[in-house]
């Protein structure tokens, strides 16, 4: 009996074994190595497990076990949240952990932050959703432990912030009270400080090693992307926009290769267009803003917010078209069908103040979330969207399921 109310957890545990036996060989990407040797670019998390892994097992084929074995029980244990609170039958179950288990056959062996943040991700979810049914302190814990070493993991979660600010005043709403409203206000709180404090924490660690690389190579933060698209949406005509010579001269050169590259908006022939295009302009841009940037004294990423404010606050119009554009082009489904989820759940929230709802405003503004932060400051690439779209797919599928039963 034992055996067959587990066979699932068996089942899932069967695969994590069988995809690390057939193959455990970490793979290297070009990225991987800030995260093997600790970089200002990302946040600590991946690189310190990795570090604590290289120093008890000396090899990184321990890392490619542990990320491997967390996402099975990130899987299993999501698995169970969901099929107790809504009554699962085995068959369903197995669609479930079968769905969420198929995309770690694509990243589970890379070093790199996908397999870490997929897992995590799970384990926020299952205690969100634990959370809204069931307030209590252990399951706030959770959710707010999980929620840090997402912010820690990858920068690209930053955008839990106001997510969870309005997941927060949802369940403050279910279960008003003072003391609540205390604890959840501590726990976000302690989000904030003790994510910036680590963060703050391993750049003053290594503040002397990047230090010791030129001033021009300063490359951070979400003006590394706005560039790419602010030269996309621009043209030759626009660098009448700045009054330094030197930047004016290197922006000519750009803008006249990309032209003759047909690198720009104007030359958007269909969906992938400003893919291709993206390449080109990093690739080309870097070696000359470099030299521009030991010209006038100052680092890459202060050229690149100048240039972008000034070409989008010129284009803004463009801008907008072309960010809508990006969704279109790549997942647009994904991004209209959790609009009209989040519009369904908080209508239904302000109505009845059913948990339901609740829950299905958060998936819906977690995956929307997710989708604007990529068009916004990133590149689009499916293995972003991975932490939102799958547990979306998962409950639009449960939703389903429940109704056909009862039906």
């Amino acid at each position: 009996m034992k055996f067959k109310n587990n066979i699932i957890e068996i089942l899932i545990i069967v695969g994590v074994m069988l995809v690390l036996f057939y193959s455990s060989d970490p793979i290297i990407y070009s990225d991987s190595g800030r995260y093997i040797h600790g970089s200002l670019l990302d946040p600590p998390m991946y690189s310190k497990i990795i570090k604590v892994m290289l120093l008890i097992f000396g090899t990184l084929y321990s890392v490619v076990v542990f990320q491997t074995l967390l996402i099975g029980f990130g899987v299993i244990y999501f698995t169970r949240t969901v099929a107790i609170h809504f009554d699962l039958n085995v068959v369903t179950k197995f669609f479930i952990s079968l769905f969420l288990f198929l995309p770690t056959l694509q990243f589970y062996s890379n070093i790199l932050t996908e397999s870490l943040s997929y897992a995590f991700s799970l384990f926020f979810v299952s205690f969100v959703f634990k959370l809204i049914f069931n307030y209590n302190y252990q399951n706030l814990f959770w959710v707010t432990f999980f929620i840090i070493a997402l912010l820690l993991t990858r920068n690209q979660f930053m955008l839990l912030y106001p997510v969870v600010l309005l997941l927060y005043i949802g369940i403050f709403i279910l279960f008003r009270s003072k003391n609540t409203l205390t604890w959840l206000a501590v726990s976000f709180l302690s989000i904030f400080l003790i994510h910036n404090s680590l963060i703050f924490l391993n750049t003053y660690t290594k503040q002397d090693s990047f230090n010791n690389q030129p001033l021009t190579y300063v490359n951070l933060g979400p003006f590394f992307f706005t560039y790419l698209d602010a030269i996309y949406i621009s043209t030759n005509k626009d660098v009448e926009l700045f009054k330094n010579q030197n930047l004016r001269k290197t922006l000519s050169r750009i803008f006249e290769e990309m032209d003759n590259r047909e690198a720009l908006v104007k030359y958007y022939n269909g969906r992938g267009h400003f893919g291709l295009s993206l390449g080109h302009i990093k690739k080309y841009s870097e070696p000359l803003l470099k030299n521009l940037a030991n010209q006038e004294n100052t680092d890459v990423i202060s050229l690149k917010k100048e240039i972008s404010i000034k070409l989008i606050k010129a284009n803004f119009g463009k801008y907008v078209k072309h960010i809508f554009k990006k969704f279109y082009d790549s997942s647009w489904l994904f991004v209209f069908v959790p609009f009209f989820m989040l519009l369904a759940g908080l209508i239904n929230f302000f109505k009845h103040k059913s948990h339901s709802s609740l829950l299905i405003f958060f998936i819906s503004s977690f995956s929307l979330a997710n989708h604007s932060v990529i068009y916004l400051f990133g590149r689009v690439q499916p293995r972003y969207f991975i932490y939102t779209d799958f547990v979306l797919l998962i409950f639009i599928y449960i939703i389903f399921t429940v109704m056909l039963k009862k039906k």
